[in-house]
């Protein structure tokens, strides 16, 4: 749940959401995510001036998969993009946003990620899942079904917590031995292994790491711009020693497949 807002206590988390601190690093992700897709939305619009397409093109198809309480919606908001998407979200409790943002007007429907989605091959643009591979049995279901239901010119955005690689092999076999024991993360991930189970249906287009450096005696840090700035190039630097990471790709010919 959400902290809730004090205004004699709290701030606005990159201008967006209450938080302890201004530019809280755990959510990074989304300004980050807004950021890429409003560069990716000027380079189509060049591509279609080029080809003379209408001023005001139709929205862009968009689903955020794992939709949870519909940040990824709030931050394309507060970028100002929100109405150049037709924005479409997918969770397993589609009311959950509803027990923080009170008329929260974008469309969340009801999904369980771990089966086939009920969404038309081919018909977005853009789609979104950020920490949901993780708590998956059969993620690499779910990554097929990205395949299917993308366009072919489109972007993924994938977002997982991640482990070095040494690290991320002594979580696998802990797990294996002794079972989960006070997570919900089934899946244990490294940089090198999330890029080797996309690997086969996206190319990667970008990866960049949040939180390398966060929380703890530091977290006041996290009110200064120049801190959130560092970060954010920390993680482009070193990506898979960061704590997340979130990858741009775009799909394979589906001929391939």
């Amino acid at each position: 749940m959400w902290i809730q807002f004090r205004p004699d206590k709290d701030v606005w988390a990159f201008g967006v959401e209450p938080a302890k601190v201004k530019f809280r690093l755990r959510l990074a992700r989304y300004p980050a995510l807004a950021e890429s897709l409003k560069e990716w939305l000027a380079r189509r619009d060049k591509v279609g001036e080029a080809i003379t397409q209408p001023v005001n093109p139709e929205p862009l198809a968009l689903v955020d998969i794992g939709a949870g309480f519909g940040r990824t919606f709030l931050y394309l908001e507060a970028a100002d993009i929100a109405n150049r998407f037709d924005l479409l979200g997918l969770d397993i409790d589609p009311e959950r946003k509803d027990d923080v943002y009170d008329n929260n007007p974008y469309r969340i429907i009801g999904g369980d990620a771990n089966k086939p989605l009920d969404l038309v091959d081919a018909s977005f643009d853009v789609v979104v899942s950020e920490q949901l591979l993780e708590h998956l049995d059969k993620p690499d279901q779910l990554i097929t079904e990205f395949h299917r239901i993308m366009k072919q010119d489109g972007l993924l955005v994938v977002g997982v917590p991640i482990f070095p690689e040494p690290i991320a092999m002594l979580r696998r076999a802990l797990v294996r031995r002794f079972g989960l024991r006070g997570s919900d993360h089934i899946q244990t991930y490294s940089l090198r292994s999330i890029r080797r189970d996309l690997a086969p249906y996206f190319e990667e287009v970008e990866a960049r790491g949040f939180r390398i450096i966060s929380g703890g005696l530091l977290r006041n840090l996290e009110n200064y711009e120049w801190w959130y700035r560092f970060n954010r190039r920390l993680g482009r630097w070193l990506p898979g020693l960061c704590i997340e990471v979130q990858l741009l790709l775009r799909p394979r010919p589906k001929s391939e497949h």
